[in-house]
């Protein structure tokens, strides 16, 4: 990082001249995240730019559209030097990447509403295949409490009991299950609203809670295959329909994880694309500022949205390719500078907000705060979101828990047992861990084991959890 900016950090840190200082920091932050997001673009829209040739044919007709925006938007915001309208950019960039994460979100839960299927195909797969002899359930819950505690590791050890748990036979009583999920909520108490929030919501995510009509129309073909599988008799299931339904959901799964991968990549680019247009008013536009790394990156820019236009191999203007030379190391050389700008402005929107508004610069800062979230690695985070960084009581988390579990007891009501099961396999290992002794982790694996009468389906978990343990 420039000793300039260095120095000024360590001004504002003492609070020494912070009229002064504190402008010229959210301008060095206003430059550094527009050459680090011009970088970025540059690589991430040249990489999207090699998948849609590769892959184009298998993505839905909704990623053209998307595409013909992002064109745009780069065209009218980026290429040309101006900032005439950039309200109204960042407002279209806005809408895209809320469109773009709702879409995501409908791939999101029909991967999950197929996993808990895919769970329950695995445990009647061995109905239809030949099986070897099925180990004692004691000597096998030895091997896996050692392949647990093997480690000194916390961390690894609760992340191996919860993968383990995911995959043991579920024979535990509906109420059992409650209790065990209470007890592991009960844990983040005081955490972090953003923690407890990100847990519930990867629980309801597991359990398909969230399954509704709002997903019909986003891929009709895979609610109609949705619907089929919710007819579906595990008690009864034929050799011939467990291979369809099998097919099936393989076939469901590749398209998924393609489109999944093509809406990741592109709110890469969009969350990039947002990040310069909200630094473009405060950003030095000659280029003064790194001028031959976003000269580079922008002529890159440039030629990816020709290539698009022409849609083609080898339709890149002369030399562009060569303009990549330029940018080799820049990303990784600039990680620490980004830390540090991301430090500064923490501590002025910490300490200093008074003083910012007095300055008339609360609008630099809220952009620039704006491009922290964007660029800090959850790419479909909300911008708006008010609820971050609050805490939690011990009540406001019991009453949000009786509502989950309200909500799933409602689900297994209506759901084939084999899924029932399935969702408590895939929703007990997302809290945190309940058991406070090795023994109650064997005492857990044993009866999981010794509960399960259904030999297929202990065979299958068992084989599956020797998988996990040799991996």
């Amino acid at each position: 990082m420039s000793g300039n900016i260095k120095a000024i950090y360590k001004e504002i840190l003492i609070n020494r001249d912070l009229e002064e200082n504190i402008p010229k920091a959210l301008r060095i932050a206003a430059e550094k995240y527009y050459t680090s997001a011009m970088v970025k673009l540059a690589m991430d829209y040249y990489t999207y730019y090699e998948m849609y040739c590769d892959e184009k044919e298998h993505w839905s007709e909704d990623l053209a559209e998307y595409i013909e925006t992002i064109k745009g938007i780069i065209s009218e915001g980026l290429l040309d030097s101006s900032t005439d309208g950039i309200e109204g950019l960042i407002s279209r960039t806005d809408e895209i990447r809320k469109r773009a994460a709702a879409k995501m979100e409908a791939i999101t839960r029909y991967v999950d509403l197929f996993e808990l299927y895919e769970y329950a195909l695995n445990r009647v797969e061995y109905r239809f295949k030949e099986m070897d002899r099925v180990e004692d359930d004691e000597a096998f819950a030895r091997k896996v409490l050692r392949y647990i505690f093997e480690s000194d590791d916390n961390s690894v050890i609760n992340n191996r009991i919860k993968e383990i748990i995911s995959q043991l036979p579920v024979r535990i009583t509906k109420e059992k299950y409650y209790d065990f999920m209470r007890s592991g909520i009960g844990m983040l108490a005081g955490a972090g609203e953003d923690t407890w929030r990100t847990m519930f919501y990867m629980v309801r995510s597991s359990a398909a809670l969230d399954i509704n009509e709002e997903i019909r129309d986003v891929y009709p073909e895979l609610w109609e295959r949705k619907e089929e599988l919710e007819r579906l008799d595990f008690k009864a299931i034929s050799r011939e329909e467990y291979e369809a339904v099998a097919s099936g959901i393989d076939e469901a799964t590749r398209y998924l994880e393609i489109e999944g991968t093509a809406f990741i990549s592109l709110v890469e680019i969009i969350n990039g694309i947002y990040t310069l247009l909200l630094c473009i008013p405060y950003n030095k536009n000659d280029l003064t500022v790194d001028s031959e790394i976003r000269k580079a990156a922008l002529d890159i820019i440039r030629g990816i949205n020709e290539a698009f236009l022409k849609e083609g191999p080898d339709t890149f203007p002369v030399g562009i390719l060569d303009k990549f030379t330029v940018l080799e190391g820049v990303q990784e050389d600039m990680e620490l500078e980004m830390m540090k700008v991301e430090d500064i402005l923490y501590h002025i929107n910490e300490r200093h907000g008074a003083v910012v508004k007095s300055l008339n610069e609360d609008s630099v800062l809220e952009s620039l705060l704006r491009c922290r979230i964007l660029n800090s690695g959850s790419l479909f985070v909300d911008l708006n979101d008010p609820g971050m960084n609050l805490r939690v009581n011990n009540e406001g988390l019991g009453r949000e828990t009786d509502k989950l579990i309200k909500e799933l007891d409602d689900k297994f009501r209506n759901t084939d047992r084999m899924i029932a099961r399935a969702i408590m396999a895939n929703t007990i290992d997302k809290v945190p861990v309940f058991f406070d002794s090795r023994t109650e982790v064997m005492d857990y694996i044993l009866y999981s084991l010794k509960r399960c009468t259904d030999i297929p389906e202990k065979y299958a978990s068992m084989e599956i959890i020797r998988s996990i343990m040799e991996w």
